[in-house]
């Protein structure tokens, strides 16, 4: 009985490295942006969300404020020009990473703050 137990936790300390979440990739092609998010909810753990549209415009919810605005893939970033509750956010390209089932966005080119993990829905 004894020997199953260590086999077993053993097996299980094993795995953990794959039970694991994935790995965030940059996203660095704007068709590959396209097909893993565009046109998806995407939703944060407190419950905000946004989708990002084909046509160029995105919309959402944050904090219980409304967000509009448009978009353009840019190189290698996702650069986004919008408003939150009316106020003008200005444009601002951001680094896009994916770990297949969530994103995240990095502000400034991946060097600035990042806007926390969505998942893709």
């Amino acid at each position: 009985m004894r020997r199953f137990s260590i086999v077993t936790l053993a097996t299980i300390a094993l795995a953990l490295p794959t039970l694991a979440a994935a790995e965030f990739k940059q996203v660095k092609k704007e068709k590959q942006f396209r097909s893993q998010i565009v046109d998806r909810k995407l939703t944060d753990a407190n419950g905000n969300w946004t989708i990002i549209k084909s046509d160029g415009t995105q919309s959402g919810s944050f904090n219980g404020q409304t967000y509009v605005g448009a978009w353009k893939w840019n190189g290698r970033y996702w650069c986004r020009n919008g408003k939150l509750g009316g106020q003008e956010l200005g444009t601002n390209c951001q680094l896009v990473e994916i770990d297949g089932t969530s994103t995240r966005f990095t502000r400034d080119k991946g060097k600035g703050k990042s806007g926390g993990t969505y998942t893709i829905n």
